[in-house]
Order: structure tokens, then C-alpha cells, then sequence
């Protein structure tokens, strides 16, 4: 038996069975939007014991700023999340849920049971199944599950999923991945976007990101360890970050990298340090370590092993 689960702003119907039409981004959803709820429907199908497909993405934002065209941007995600498997036919597609909206209350029960009778009913089909509108539910079961769901096994076998060609360059001792959110031209205007992304502006947040640095320092001491920086802009607006580096800890900065390659090295890292960001929590849903993330994140409903940081990074909990 295989029942895969696929959540898809399109309405399924016959022609399905042969043809099934990836997730449209519109030009305005980005990577931790679209990939944070194929992520947690992937793991939500292995806690259950199904198969997951996916069928790729079209139209993503961003793309503008690397070396991907439009298509070739889409198609290096989907390459490197390695979630599609489609069949060229089933022997039923099955529209589960045909919810109108992201609040409508029919999606409560049916990560809370309706899929799993469904699978027990079904076992001598091969059936895919659609789920339209229900990721916030899907988001909210899995916040309700956490230890259940995401447990090291699980994490680490999905993890192994990622297909990755590009260069591996964490070092010997550990390696710490810092996501640092900075403007993006192709993002939400600078002068729109909420305060809550905390944008990087080195005049008001290095001093705080440098109480962050000497508490990472504290905390590893006596063992060689180096910083990765991940973020976006001119090495001019990090370099103070360059004159941190003494003894054991050392600062490596990776600007304008691969998307893939950040998020690869961030979900592989001992420690994560998370921004106000979705590109931040997808790979710490693929990271079994601990994550440090400020105390008012927003950017999804729960992230498992960590700790919490205040504004100043001055207090952790």
C-alpha cells in the first residue's frame, strides 16, 4: 500500500492521475514559505507510515538574486529536497479534504485521525491523496506532537533525503551555522517589512550580536570551533565580525551562497542559530541539534531543542 500526501493550492480531478501540477509560488512565496509545510507533511507521513511525493515547485521569489533563471531556481530545490516520487498512474486519486480556506474548522480532525482511518480502509489501494488548505492545520498537529514527531531518528532519516553536490566546507571540532536576515532586493521592501525580521543593520545590532559571540565563546571553550555566517550584501557589512576570531574560534563569512548550500550546512550544523525567518526554520526542522532563536519568533509554530535568547542576547533560557 502507498498513500502519498500532497498539499497543493490546485483542486484535483481525474486528469490527475497522469498529470500533477506543481505548487505555483505566484512570484511572491519564497523558500522557507513554500518548504517549511512540504517538510512537515514529509515528516507527518513517516510518523504515520505512508508515502510522501511532492511535485515540485514553479514561480518561486528570490531567484533574481542568484544564478539561477526562474525555472532553474525552482528546479535546484527540488533537486536538492529530493521529495518527488510520482507514479505516472494511480489507482485512485483522492481529494481528502477540499477546505476553502487556511481557517476553515474541517481541518482540525484530519491529521487527528480521518487520515489514519483512511489509510486502514485503504490498505490494498495505491492511492494519492490531496490536501488542499490544510497546512496551518497540518503545522498546528505537529506543534501539538513535537516529541512524538520529531525524535533524532526521524530527523536524521529525513535529513539524509537532501541530494547536495556542491561544496562541504564545515571544518574538524564544531561548527556553529549563524542565519543573519539582511535586505534582500528581491524580498519585501526595507521600508514595509516588519520590525519582527530584525533585519541586519550593523550600527544598531552588532554590539548585540557580539554578546551573542562572546556567549558562544563561553560556551565552547577549549574546543576548536568555527562560526559560519550565512547571509546576504557586501563583506563590508560583516567584516567587524572578522576581528572577533581568537585561539580555537574561528569566523568564516558565506554571502550570497546557494540556497541549497546554506541550508544544507545550517540542517548538518552542531549548533544553529536561527533569525527571525521561515529560511531559518526549515533547516532547523531537518537539524537534530540545538537551535538558539530569539524569544519572539514568529516564523513558525514551534522549534524543537533550543534555547531562547532576548533581544541583546544577554539572557538565555
Amino acid at each position: 500500500m502507498s498513500i502519498c500526501l500532497i498539499v497543493s493550492d490546485e483542486v484535483s480531478d481525474d486528469s490527475w492521475k497522469t498529470s500533477i501540477p506543481k505548487y505555483n509560488g505566484l512570484g511572491t512565496e519564497g523558500i522557507g514559505s513554500v518548504y517549511q509545510y512540504q517538510l512537515l507533511l514529509a515528516f507527518y507521513a513517516d510518523f504515520i507510515g505512508v508515502d510522501y511525493t511532492f511535485s515540485g515547485t514553479t514561480n518561486l521569489s528570490h531567484h533574481a538574486y542568484t544564478e539561477y533563471s526562474a525555472e532553474g531556481f525552482c528546479q535546484s530545490l527540488d533537486n536538492f529536497f529530493n521529495f518527488s516520487n510520482l507514479k505516472k498512474e494511480w489507482d485512485e486519486v483522492h481529494m481528502f479534504a477540499q477546505l476553502e480556506s487556511t481557517s476553515d474548522p474541517r481541518g482540525v480532525d484530519i491529521f487527528n485521525g480521518e487520515l489514519l482511518s483512511f489509510r486502514d480502509d485503504n490498505k490494498d489501494k495505491d492511492i494519492l491523496v490531496n490536501l488542499h488548505w490544510c497546512h496551518v492545520h497540518l503545522a498546528q498537529f505537529c506543534a501539538q506532537h513535537v516529541a512524538e514527531i520529531f525524535t533524532k531518528e526521524r530527523i536524521d532519516r529525513i535529513r539524509s533525503r537532501l541530494v547536495f553536490e556542491g561544496e562541504k566546507y564545515f571544518e574538524d571540532g564544531l561548527n556553529i551555522s549563524w542565519h543573519i536576515r539582511s535586505a534582500n532586493p528581491s524580498d519585501i521592501p526595507v521600508e514595509i517589512v516588519s520590525p519582527l525580521r530584525e533585519l541586519y543593520v550593523p550600527d544598531r545590532d552588532f554590539v548585540r550580536y557580539r554578546n551573542l559571540i562572546n556567549f558562544l565563546k563561553s560556551s565552547t571553550e577549549g574546543r576548536k570551533t568555527t562560526l559560519h555566517l550565512h547571509s546576504q550584501g557586501f563583506v563590508t557589512k560583516f567584516e567587524e565580525f572578522l576581528d572577533l576570531k581568537e585561539n580555537d574560534f574561528n569566523v568564516r563569512i558565506h554571502l550570497d551562497d546557494p540556497p541549497v548550500s546554506d541550508i544544507y550546512h545550517m540542517a548538518n550544523a552542531d549548533l544553529l542559530v536561527m533569525s527571525n525567518s521561515s529560511f531559518s526554520w526549515v533547516p532547523s526542522l531537518l537539524n537534530s541539534n540545538q537551535k538558539i532563536v530569539r524569544d519572539n519568533f514568529t516564523n513558525g509554530p514551534f522549534v524543537h531543542n533550543h534555547i531562547k535568547a532576548n533581544y541583546d542576547f544577554t539572557k538565555f533560557a
